[in-house]
Parts: C-alpha cells; sequence; structure tokens
C-alpha cells in the first residue's frame, strides 16, 4: 500500500505536469507530441499499477460505461507474461461490442483470476483462448439456467486446453477456500463469482475432463453513451471565482500541480504540508483537499471535520463515506471537477 502510494504521487505530478504544458503548446507543436508521449506513458504506468494492486485485492468498485474489447487489449500484453511461453494465447474479439456498466479494476480482476486459472490448470502448455461477443438472452435460455434472466449482455468467454474438470468439481468451484492445486489459496474462482454477481451478472462453466474448461461470464449491456470530446481548454462551469481551497499534501511535485491547476482557474491556494499546519489555518478555506496519508497521521481526521472536503489518496483501498474521494493519479479535470462539487456541497 505505502508503495502503491508513494507510486501515485510520482504519476499525479508526471501525469499533471504534461497536461498543463500541453494546454500552452500547440498541436502541430513537435514538443507537444513529445509531452503527449509523456502523459500517455504516465497513465499507462498507473493502469499497470492498478492492475498491480488488483492482484492483491486493494481496491474498491467504481461503475461506470465499459467497452470490454479495449479492457482484453489493454491487458494483452500483460496476460501474456502472465501465462508464460509455453501457453499460445489467441483472442477473438468481436465487431461493434455493447458498452457494460462495470467497475474496470474489478473486470480486469476477473480477467487476471481466470486467465491465471486456465494457466495452472495447462501445466504442459496449451492455448487459452478470449472471446468477447453480444448475447441476446431469451426465456428459453432462462429455462435452461434458472439463475439467469432474459435480455441484451456482453459475453465475455475464457477458454483453456487443460486437463478440465469433472462433475463433482465443477459442483464446488466457485466456494470460497476450494481448490485442487497444491498451492492455491481457493479464492481466486470465488472472486470471480463475487465480482461478476455486483454487476448483475453470471457465469456458465463447460468442462470435460482431459479436454479443457470455459467459463462464460455474461454482464448486462447498456446503451451507449455519446462520446465527449476533450478541450484542452478546461469547461468555464469549471473555473473558480477566487474561493480558497486549502490543499493538505506533503508531496512536492503533487502540491505543485495542485497549486498550478487551481490558481490559473481562479482560485486561491493556500497550502499546509502536516496536519497540525492545516489546523492553523482552518476557518480560512472554503474547500479542503487532503492526502490520506501525512507525516503526522491520517488526512481522514481531518476530512471527517468540515463538510466541504475532498480526501486524495493513492492507496485504491476501501473508499472512505461522507466525503468527496480523488484516487492518485487524478487528471487537471478531475481535480477542478471535485472542487467544483465539493463547494456545491456533493459528498
Amino acid at each position: 500500500g505505502g508503495i502503491a502510494h508513494d507510486f501515485n504521487n510520482i504519476l499525479t505530478a508526471i501525469q499533471g505536469f504534461a497536461e498543463l504544458a500541453m494546454t500552452k503548446l500547440k498541436e502541430d507543436d513537435p514538443i507537444y507530441r513529445c509531452i503527449k508521449e509523456i502523459q500517455e506513458s504516465a497513465v499507462k504506468a498507473s493502469d499497470l499499477t492498478r492492475q498491480l494492486l488488483l492482484f492483491s485485492r486493494r481496491h474498491h468498485m467504481e461503475m461506470g460505461p465499459l467497452d470490454l474489447n479495449s479492457l482484453v487489449e489493454g491487458m494483452v500484453r500483460m496476460l501474456g507474461r502472465l501465462i508464460g511461453e509455453n501457453i499460445a494465447l489467441d483472442v477473438e474479439l468481436s465487431n461493434e461490442l455493447w458498452l457494460v456498466r462495470a467497475d474496470r479494476g474489478g473486470m480486469e480482476q476477473v480477467m487476471m483470476n481466470l486467465v491465471v486459472n486456465a494457466r495452472d490448470a495447462m501445466p504442459k502448455g496449451g492455448t487459452v483462448r478470449i472471446r468477447t461477443e453480444n448475447r441476446h438472452v431469451d426465456e428459453s435460455y432462462c429455462e435452461i439456467y434458472s439463475y439467469a434472466r432474459p435480455g441484451r449482455f456482453v459475453c465475455l468467454s475464457v477458454e483453456d486446453t487443460g486437463v478440465g474438470m469433472d462433475e463433482e468439481t465443477l459442483k464446488h468451484i466457485f466456494e470460497p477456500f476450494f481448490t485442487t492445486k497444491k498451492d492455491g489459496t481457493g479464492l481466486g474462482l470465488s472472486v470471480v463469482y463475487g465480482i461478476v454477481k455486483q454487476h448483475g451478472g453470471w457465469i456458465n462453466v463447460y468442462s470435460v475432463p482431459g479436454q479443457g474448461t470455459t467459463f462464460k461470464v455474461y454482464i448486462p449491456a447498456i446503451l451507449a453513451e455519446p462520446e465527449v470530446e476533450e478541450d484542452k481548454v478546461f469547461l468555464e462551469e469549471l473555473r473558480g471565482k477566487g474561493q480558497k481551497v486549502l490543499v493538505v499534501e506533503d508531496d512536492d511535485g503533487v502540491l505543485r500541480f495542485i497549486q498550478n491547476v487551481l490558481s490559473e482557474n481562479g482560485y486561491e491556494v493556500i497550502s499546509a504540508r502536516t496536519i497540525s499546519e492545516a489546523r492553523e489555518l482552518v476557518g480560512k478555506h472554503d474547500v479542503l483537499l487532503c492526502d490520506e496519508s501525512l507525516p503526522d497521521g491520517r488526512g481522514t481526521t481531518l476530512v471527517e471535520q468540515f463538510p466541504r472536503a475532498i480526501l486524495m489518496s493513492g492507496y485504491w483501498g476501501k473508499k472512505p463515506e461522507g466525503c468527496l474521494y480523488l484516487a492518485k493519479p487524478f487528471s487537471s479535470r478531475e481535480l477542478l471537477e471535485a472542487i467544483k462539487k465539493a463547494l456545491e456541497g456533493g459528498s
């Protein structure tokens, strides 16, 4: 957790200052393209950190429109390294795949756990096949699978050519701590089951001993939302009108980034590096923006005392209740949106 927090502080500064530099250049400027590469690399590093934390089960759910094709494409390289050289990875993604409302991190964990399970079923090598497709589920299907329901779904399947499972094993695979592996925790598939259920979906499993196993994950589809073109210039409604923001952050890079963004967008910034420093400035601000991990304690002790407060964190742990939460690394726009929401009394 601590290492992830420090790493995300660094990424916040890299990603943030790259975005600020891009707003001051024209897109045809050669330097703009170089800075764009830095910004995109920071985003990829953030995604990689999140995936590693998912593997250690340190993540909170946050639902939003998600393209499972994009998710799979973004994980292919990592999955390839995960399964090793003696196993082939075959990916087939359906065209015009419907969107789902899902937590990206949760679905990444579903993917990783299923692929790891497939890998472990093929100690002598084989093939892992990942497929996506749109599926219309009708009443006749639901008569066969009583846990299903009719509607539009996106089906994500992971198939292996491994040892397979018998009927008795299939009855228990989603039970916590059930495992057929010598060093297994018995949690991988139970975690998958829990995440899929949280998304309003289900899993079908087909297996033949000696031939392999297929997991089919069904997630409810949603209507596509119109894409919003990102503007280099921040929307006027996100600008401040001289409101004072007390920023409590001990990382120099993150603090400078926040100061730059807020001061350039109509806010006055007051800064502190510790909880004790911040307490001396209480009452002189309209919004409190506080890091979770500070040299003299937890930021939550400050945030809990003020109605217009935002807690920043690079841990991706459990999302705190009763306050706004800003996960590191964050973009300039995400920062301004959080400040705006706090001023409006959101939580």
